[in-house]
Formats: structure tokens, sequence, C-alpha cells
């Protein structure tokens, strides 16, 4: 049974809701050769289509010519930080960019797990 209405008290609806970021395949990160790549095909795979890149750069932490200079093909133009890697994967929606360097190190969580332990 819903709460009595208070007349001096307004409802908020949730504006947005969060959903963690999600894992892409095995076959789209194979698919991938370059850092700048997997940055580009992570923006692709966004799942808020209507993102800008000025939002983007807003909710990572850059200058928005910074964010275009990442999403450019041309290879000569800035990579992304390795410092923005987590936020852009949030705001984009899908983990390319970490599975990709995981991928390419050859190393699964469980395994750089047991190495830190190994070390520490």
């Amino acid at each position: 049974m819903p709460a009595p209405h208070n007349p001096r008290q307004l409802p908020l609806n949730m504006l947005t809701y969060y959903q963690a970021p999600s894992m892409v395949s095995t076959a789209q990160i194979d698919a991938v050769k370059t850092y700048r790549g997997a940055v580009l095909a992570c923006w692709a795979l966004r799942n808020r289509p209507h993102l800008t890149k000025r939002q983007l750069a807003e909710e990572v932490g850059c200058y928005a010519s910074h964010v275009t200079d990442y999403l450019s093909t041309n290879e000569a133009k800035r990579d992304m930080p390795a410092r923005h890697i987590a936020e852009f994967e949030a705001a984009c929606g899908n983990r390319f960019i970490s599975q990709w360097i995981a991928r390419r190190s050859e190393l699964t969580v469980l395994e750089e797990f047991v190495a830190q332990r190994r070390v520490g």
C-alpha cells in the first residue's frame, strides 16, 4: 500500500539508474588489434547511444577536445591515458578496453590474483 500523499512534499522520480559495465564477447575482443581500436570499439558498443563526446568528457573528467582525439581513427592523435579507462568504460557501459588489455597480456583475473599472492 503506498504511503499517504503529503501535499507539501513533491514526489521525486528516479532520474536514472546505474547498470555496471557489461562484458563483451571474446570474438569481439580478438577482432581488435590496437589499443585505439579497443577504445573505439568500447565507444561503438556504448549502451547510451545519445551520449555525446562532450558528455563523455564530463563524466570521464577530461577535456572534450581530448575525447575527440581518443576517438579519432588517426593513429597520430593522442591515446587515452590509462587513468581514464574505468570512467570511460562506466560511461559507455562495457568493459571492452579492460578485457582487451587482459587478453593481450594473456592473464586471467585468477592468474593475476595468484601471482599477487605469491609476491605479497
